[in-house]
């Protein structure tokens, strides 16, 4: 195979100096044609004559040779000029193809507890239905993270804070390759991978402008996160002796793009403001079954949504009809669900009540954590790279 190497540069240059070149021959000819052309018999006899005619002649064949050769000369600049321009105009071509082709466009997706791995099915309900539309072009990418939950998910298995951690570092690690490569990155929590997320993105926030990815580059999304400032996510709440050093909410004031979606009486998404509401406590119990229908909302539940936009961040959460508070009623043949909707007008007040948000009407919470200023900026300088040891209490701190 051969291969041609061309530099536009220097094929302009070698143009520009033959250009100076025939602007040199056409002036010297010019100039000499007068004197060569009309050259006089030095007498009158017929030999002079003849020489006269003759020197005249040749002169005369030299300027049709010149003006022949001048013609080639400028054919030949046109034509290096004309190649300039296309070398450089594929090379422009050839660079916008190469930084697209290097630059991609990715959905990092992680798992909840218990899916480190995102199986393939998984991935194709979470892109299908939230990725897509919002970020078409971009490509689907599992990213493990250990997602353990001990003693849920066996009795070896790490502790939550010690899961979340080493996720915050493999998380890390991805985002800092894909955007230091140009990609641009959607990353996507679920459930404790959603954790894991709020806790990257206080991380990267925290961190000087020069050594932060740039926010063109990097977008958040959040299914059912526990950390959710709006709904009052179990890890917004105060519950002595667990998950310590992560109860905090997701950032409102960070700088990327971040999308949030969540179930009503989810009870990750959404926990009880107060745990002496048992009417609000048994339907977060009831409401378990709700926190694993998040990856699996269907386009028309979505366009239900109530939607809250703060910052850059949109918050979208679902409504459910019917309390889970009595489904266990509901699941009675024949009499269950009357019942059901005879009591429901009754208990839902009670059960809003211990939630402290006016779902599925306007949004309240949010109002409260703001004035509080629930996600300061965090003083504390950090290094660029993986999160330090400390960063979790020093976040935890900054409250």
């Amino acid at each position: 195979m051969t291969y041609v190497i061309a530099d536009p540069d220097a094929i302009g240059a070698a143009a520009d100096e033959l250009q100076g070149i025939g602007a040199a021959l056409e002036a010297t000819n010019t100039a000499a044609a007068a004197p060569t052309t009309g050259v006089l018999p030095p007498a009158t006899d017929s030999v002079s004559v003849r020489t006269a005619a003759f020197l005249d002649a040749q002169a005369a064949q030299y300027q049709a040779l010149s003006a022949q050769a001048e013609l080639f000369h400028n054919q030949f600049v046109q034509t290096l000029i004309t190649a300039q321009n296309a070398y450089a105009e594929t090379e422009v071509s050839n660079a916008a193809a190469m930084q697209s082709a290097s630059s991609n466009q990715i959905a990092l997706i992680m798992g909840g507890t218990g899916n480190p791995t995102p199986s393939a099915q998984y991935l194709q309900e979470v892109y299908q239905t939230f990725v897509l539309p919002n970020y078409p072009g971009y490509s689907a990418q599992g990213l493990y993270t250990p997602e353990q939950l001990w003693p849920l998910t066996g009795i070896n298995s790490q502790s939550f804070g010690q899961s979340v951690q080493e996720g915050i570092a493999i998380l890390n690690n991805a985002i800092m390759t894909h955007t230091a490569a140009g990609d641009q990155l959607l990353v996507v929590g679920y459930s404790q991978s959603a954790t894991i997320a709020t806790m990257e993105m206080r991380y990267l926030d925290a961190l000087p402008a020069v050594l932060r990815p740039n926010p063109n580059l990097l977008n958040f999304m959040m299914l059912a996160d526990p950390n959710n400032p709006v709904t009052g996510g179990i890890l917004t709440r105060f519950i002595p002796g667990v998950f310590t050093g992560f109860h905090v909410p997701t950032p409102f004031d960070t700088i990327y793009t971040t999308a949030i979606y969540g179930i009503q009486y989810d009870p990750v998404a959404q926990f009880p403001a107060g745990i002496f509401n048992i009417s609000a406590d048994l339907n977060a119990i009831f409401g378990f079954p709700l926190h694993t229908q998040t990856p699996l909302l269907t386009a028309a539940q979505l366009a239900t949504a109530i939607q809250q936009q703060i910052g850059n961040t949109t918050y979208f959460i679902v409504p459910t009809m019917n309390l889970p508070l009595l489904d266990p009623l509901r699941m009675i043949p024949i009499l269950g669900n009357p019942l059901a909707d005879l009591l429901q007008p009754f208990l839902q007040p009670l059960v809003e009540f211990g939630y402290a948000t006016g779902l599925p009407g306007p949004l309240q919470s949010i109002g409260s954590l703001a004035i509080a200023g629930a996600s300061p900026a965090i003083s504390v300088p950090l290094a660029v790279g993986l999160p330090p040891a400390g960063v979790l209490p020093i976040l935890s701190n900054a409250l």
